[in-house]
This record gives structure tokens, C-alpha cells and sequence, in this order.
């Protein structure tokens, strides 16, 4: 069947599913219709689908700017599994396989191509889709494009440049957490013209935000071995340094006998990538990482 072609029904079915959930039918319908969109919704609510059923039933490539490597992933593999061409470009590959992604994406053969902000001023990835028809821009984690945003990364706030350069293409913002002032920060950076806003909510009743003081790093561990004992199902571990990871990975390996991996810049890609799909197949409860895990 061609994928032009596809109604709205039909593409829910090749993704699995079958019904939208609050507010993502409206959203979508809004970018088939060529809006530029801004979308508030809670983690869990469903914002890829937002943009991934229009890039399905339209022609053309949609680029997916995302922070974090490990969602970029996980969307990839999802996408793959349901019969929906998509790929990742990002330092997980060798310059060779990128090369082989990029000749690929600008010979039309993905439908999304997922890249963090630093990939945006790439020369490579600049020259590889300059030819290439684009649809729609997305982009995850919009908060950060602002600098009232709680996760501010340089890049993002040059996505408005890159923007301009494809002509203004039109564009859907996407995040989580968004204040009236962050919201109106993420329109003006990426130059949106009046864009529709979606807001579903902020409630997140599965989330929990809380903080112990430590003294040392020995109170630390102790905190820290408290939590894991008490807490059920996987998780990540942040730490500031390599050292620090490789550390505590011995230790809780030593201490609770768990399945648990390291995850930081000084790995080879390969061995991040290992580290991840064995998280991801549930082969490891525990990640320690550095910031490196978002890179």
C-alpha cells in the first residue's frame, strides 16, 4: 500500500494501535492540515505519535531532534518493528554507518530520521539533506530550546537557524513541562507564526521528586542502598564522573548482586550500544551513568 496514501485509521493500525488518546487525534489533524504545532503533554500521553502518523501518511522526510539517545532508540526500534522506515544518526555509530544513514536519508529511504541538536550544524548531515524533500520538523524535549527552560542545552537554541535554512519548514514543538513564559520562548526561538497549542496537562502521578542530604560519600551510599532495597523495577543512576560511575557500578555489584551496567563517554560506541539494548531487554536492572547517557 502507499504510504501516501494512508488514511488515518490505517496508519493507527500499522502502529498497533487502536484508538488515540486525549488530545493526540486534534494534534494531528492540525499538522496534516500544515499548522505549526506546540504541544504540552505529559510524559507517557503519547506526543510521538503526534508527529510520527503524519510523517507516515505524508510524502516526504521528517527530521526528530532529541536529546537523549536512549528515547531516540527506543522510538527508532518501535517505528522499525511496526514496518515504518526510521533511523537514528548519532554518536553511537561508527562514521561509517553514519555515512551509510545519511546516503540512505538523501535517497528518500526513511520516513523519520531521529539526531540530537548538535547533529543540526554538522556539515555532512547539513550537505546529505539539502536535496532532500522535508515535511516536518519535530521537536522533542522543546523546553530546552528555551533559556527559562530547567534543561538548557545551547544547541537547541539554534534550531530556529536551522529552521530558517530549510525554509521555514513547518514545525511541531513537543514537551512535557512548559510555563506560559517557557512556551512563549520556544515560538519566538523557532519563529513560529501563530502556531496551534495543544496543552493536555502537567499532572504526573507517576512521578516523585525528592532530595537527601548527605555529608559524605559514605552517607550517600547508604541513602542510596536504602532506596534500591525499597524500590521496585530498573532504573538510572546519575553521577558526575566516570570515576564515580565505575565505582558505584563495582560497588552495587559487590553490595546487592544485581545485574547492573556503566554508561558514560569514555566507552566505545559499541559498547554503549550493548550497554543499552541489555538495559532496554531488561538483562540489567541499573544503569550508572554520567551525563554521556543524553549525548
Amino acid at each position: 500500500m502507499n504510504q501516501q496514501y494512508l488514511s488515518m485509521n490505517q496508519a493507527l493500525e500499522q502502529f498497533g494501535l487502536q484508538s488515540f488518546r486525549p488530545g493526540q487525534q486534534e494534534m494531528i489533524q492540525a499538522i496534516m492540515a500544515g499548522d505549526d504545532c506546540l504541544c504540552v503533554m505529559p510524559t507517557g500521553g503519547g506526543k510521538s505519535l503526534c508527529f510520527q502518523m503524519p510523517s507516515l501518511i505524508r510524502p516526504g522526510l521528517t527530521i526528530v531532534v532529541s536529546p537523549l539517545i536512549a528515547l531516540m532508540k527506543d522510538q527508532v526500534d518501535s517505528l522499525v518493528r511496526n514496518g515504518i522506515p526510521a533511523a537514528l544518526i548519532n554518536s553511537t555509530l561508527t562514521a561509517g554507518e553514519q555515512q551509510a544513514r545519511l546516503r540512505d536519508a538523501a535517497a528518500g529511504k526513511y520516513k523519520l530520521v531521529y539526531v540530537a541538536p548538535e547533529r543540526l550544524r554538522n556539515r555532512q548531515f547539513l550537505d546529505a539533506i539539502r536535496a532532500t524533500p522535508i515535511q516536518l520538523l519535530a521537536i522533542d524535549e522543546a523546553h530546552c530550546i528555551s533559556q527559562w527552560g530547567h534543561d538548557f542545552r545551547p544547541d537547541y537554541a539554534r534550531i530556529g537557524q536551522f529552521r530558517d535554512w530549510l525554509g521555514g519548514v513547518q514545525t511541531v514543538a513537543l514537551t512535557a513541562t512548559a510555563t506560559a513564559r517557557v512556551r512563549q520562548d520556544i515560538v519566538d526561538v523557532l519563529g513560529l507564526k501563530k502556531p496551534k497549542q495543544f496543552m493536555s496537562g502537567f499532572a504526573r502521578p507517576n512521578l516523585h521528586f525528592g532530595v537527601v542530604t548527605c555529608q559524605t560519600d559514605r552517607d550517600k551510599d547508604e541513602q542510596l542502598e536504602s532506596f534500591l532495597l525499597r524500590t521496585q523495577g530498573a532504573g538510572i543512576i546519575y553521577v558526575a564522573t566516570r570515576k564515580r560511575c565505575e565505582a558505584l557500578v563495582e560497588w552495587i555489584g559487590q553490595k546487592l548482586r544485581w545485574p547492573v551496567g556503566a554508561y558514560h563517554a569514555g566507552l566505545l560506541p559499541e559498547q554503549r550500544r550493548v550497554i543499552q539494548e541489555r538495559f532496554m531487554n531488561n538483562q540489567l536492572r541499573l544503569i550508572v551513568a554520567t551525563n554521556a547517557v543524553g549525548m
